[in-house]
């Protein structure tokens, strides 16, 4: 072959080829198994031969590189033998006998160059646009290729792990895909527009609810009124129109002696029995540890049927109480309105922060994100003021905590009722609130 257009040609070709090689490895392992199995279930059959490649990522990177490394061996030979004789005579001025061999290093270095870019990086990027599409049209020839060369792949790859074996590389390495990999695989599904926000938002959502304790969600014992079970049902009643909540716990002898909980429409069903005592209406209570998980918590109430559950610390204690209406909350994110409504949160027109102290500090943090301390065993924002203060403090106190101003506006009894936040310069609250004057 003496026309320099052919050569030029063939080592293009080849270079081409080994390009393919090299997509289509990386098309079939990136390929989203969900995808090929709903095609595959739609009856394709390059889907279903993509899908079969695709677990066995060991065998197919074998074939691939066995091919790359025999095509760039060839090319760079073929190279060498028929470019070498254009260079040769523009290099013997200046190296006179060594022209031939440094004629053949400039080709060889020219090839690496090509092939590192037309071979390599070019067709990987080319793979990663769509690796489903390319990996359907790749997959019966690939398919093909493994079945002609199983023998030597076979041998490689026993050869392989054999080696690994003495270096103390045990099995293949399985894929675990952590909570990072979805949350990263959320962010670009929502940046390229195949997720909405809302959507993302609330994949988010989920994956921040699996990592609460139900004494992030629950109401704290502070705020529950317990109900006597000696009392009268019509007294009860009143009481309970009287404060507006919609269920008790309920002790017997002491408020230690916690025997279930009571709701309001069961009182008001049984209103006009005047003689039928408490202990009739009150309900066996699901008890949950402080320290389960509210997922964890949400199934148990899914699975008993019940709306409530009464929260207990690790002697037995009452702390609090969570319902499903709290745990659903948290998960589908009606938090935010609801505190707004309740003056929860409340932005002043100085920019700073009127803040109900009883506020979950993750829920907070979702606004402004206060510095986390070293060892955070609160789960509200009158803890985190406890925890930085290291004693109950007066009403006009003032922490400062990493450029953040909190002062106490408001005490009831000992129980810090409501904290002036004031930002630190620069920061950007997260989400919108409306201001106390709107």
């Amino acid at each position: 072959m003496n026309s320099p257009v052919l050569e030029l040609a063939l080592v293009l070709a080849l270079l081409l080829i080994s390009g393919l090689l090299s997509a289509s490895e990386l098309a079939v392992t990136s390929a989203r198994r969900s995808r090929l199995e709903t095609l595959a279930d739609q009856g394709k059959r390059a889907a279903a031969i993509a899908l079969a490649l695709s677990q066995q990522p060991g065998a197919l990177l074998v074939t691939v590189r066995l091919g790359v490394t025999l095509l760039t061996i060839v090319n760079a030979i073929f190279a060498a033998q028929h470019f070498t004789r254009y260079l040769t005579p523009a290099l013997e001025g200046r190296f006179g006998l060594a022209a031939p061999t440094v004629g053949s290093v400039v080709v060889v270095l020219v090839l690496l160059l090509l092939s590192l870019v037309i071979a390599e990086l070019a067709p990987k990027r080319l793979a990663l646009r769509d690796p489903e599409m390319l990996a359907l049209r790749v997959a019966p020839l690939m398919h093909l290729l493994l079945v002609l060369t199983r023998p030597l792949v076979w041998a490689l790859d026993r050869t392989t792990t054999g080696l690994l074996s003495l270096l103390g590389v045990k099995g293949e390495r399985q894929d675990v895909v952590t909570e990072e990999d979805v949350r990263a695989m959320v962010e670009q599904a929502t940046e390229s527009g195949s997720l909405e926000a809302e959507e993302s938002e609330l994949i988010e959502r989920v994956l921040r609810f699996t990592d609460r304790r139900v004494r992030d969600v629950m109401t704290p014992r502070v705020e529950l009124v317990l109900l006597d079970v000696a009392r009268p049902v019509p007294e009860v009643l009143a009481d309970s129109l009287r404060l507006g909540h919609t269920r008790y716990p309920v002790y017997q002898g002491n408020a230690e002696e916690v025997i279930g909980l009571v709701r309001r429409d069961d009182l008001l069903a049984v209103a006009l029995d005047s003689q039928l005592p408490l202990r009739e209406v009150v309900r066996s209570p699901l008890f949950v540890p402080e320290g389960a998980w509210a997922n964890d918590v949400l199934a148990q109430l899914h699975r008993r049927t019940q709306y409530e559950a009464l929260v207990v610390d690790e002697y037995g204690d009452l702390v609090g109480m969570v319902t499903a209406n709290d745990l659903i909350s948290e998960l589908i994110g009606v938090f935010g309105d609801e505190a707004e409504e309740a003056g929860m949160l409340v932005r002043r027109g100085d920019g700073s922060y009127l803040v109900d102290a009883s506020i979950a500090m993750h829920d907070l943090r979702e606004v402004l994100n206060l510095p986390k301390s070293e060892d955070e065993e609160f789960t509200t924002l009158a803890g985190y003021v406890l925890s930085h203060s290291g004693s109950i403090p007066n009403v006009g106190e003032r922490l400062e905590v990493e450029g953040w101003t909190l002062e106490v506006v408001d005490l009831d009894g000992r129980r810090i009722d409501r904290v002036l936040i004031e930002l630190p310069p620069g920061f950007v609250p997260q989400g919108e609130w409306h201001d106390a004057s709107s």
